[in-house]
C-alpha cells in the first residue's frame, strides 16, 4: 500500500494510474497456429489476490476511485522454444510443466503465449482537508 501512497502523491489531482497484471492461470502456449500446452501460473495468482487486497484497501481509503477495469488478451512471440523457456522461466511465478517444457526444447519454429492481462485505471483522488 505504501507504494500507491507515494505514487497518490505524484500524481496531479485527477490523474490516472493504469494498473496492469496477468490474471490467467494457465496462458496458451503455440507454435505454428498448434496448441503445444499452458504455463502453470497458479503461483502467480497468490500474487494478483495480494495487489488486488492492497488496491481494495488504498480505494477504501479514499486515495483512488476505480474508473475502469478491462481484460485484454497479449501476445508474447519468442524466437522458438528455448528461447520461450528461458524467458518465461524468469516470469515469477510461473513453470512451464514438463511435457510442455520438453515440446519447447524441441521446437525451432517462432513459440507464441497468450496471456489474460488485467487493465485497471484508477483515478487520484484529491487529498482531504
Amino acid at each position: 500500500m505504501r507504494a500507491l501512497r507515494n505514487i497518490h502523491a505524484a500524481l496531479v489531482p485527477d490523474g490516472l494510474l493504469i494498473d496492469t497484471q496477468p490474471v490467467g492461470s494457465q496462458p496458451r502456449v503455440a507454435a505454428n497456429g498448434y496448441e503445444l500446452g499452458t504455463l502453470d501460473m497458479d503461483e502467480w495468482l497468490e500474487t494478483i489476490r495480494a495487489v488486488d487486497e492492497r488496491v481494495a484497501e488504498t480505494v477504501a481509503t479514499d486515495l483512488y476511485e476505480q474508473t475502469n477495469e478491462r481484460m485484454l488478451v497479449i501476445r508474447s512471440t519468442f524466437d522458438d522454444g528455448r528461447d520461450c523457456l528461458e524467458v518465461t522461466g524468469t516470469w515469477q511465478g510461473t513453470r512451464a510443466p514438463k511435457p510442455l517444457a520438453d515440446r519447447l526444447a524441441a521446437t525451432r519454429d517462432p513459440v507464441t503465449v497468450d496471456q489474460q492481462v488485467r487493465l485497471r485505471m484508477l483515478r487520484r483522488v484529491p487529498a482531504h482537508g
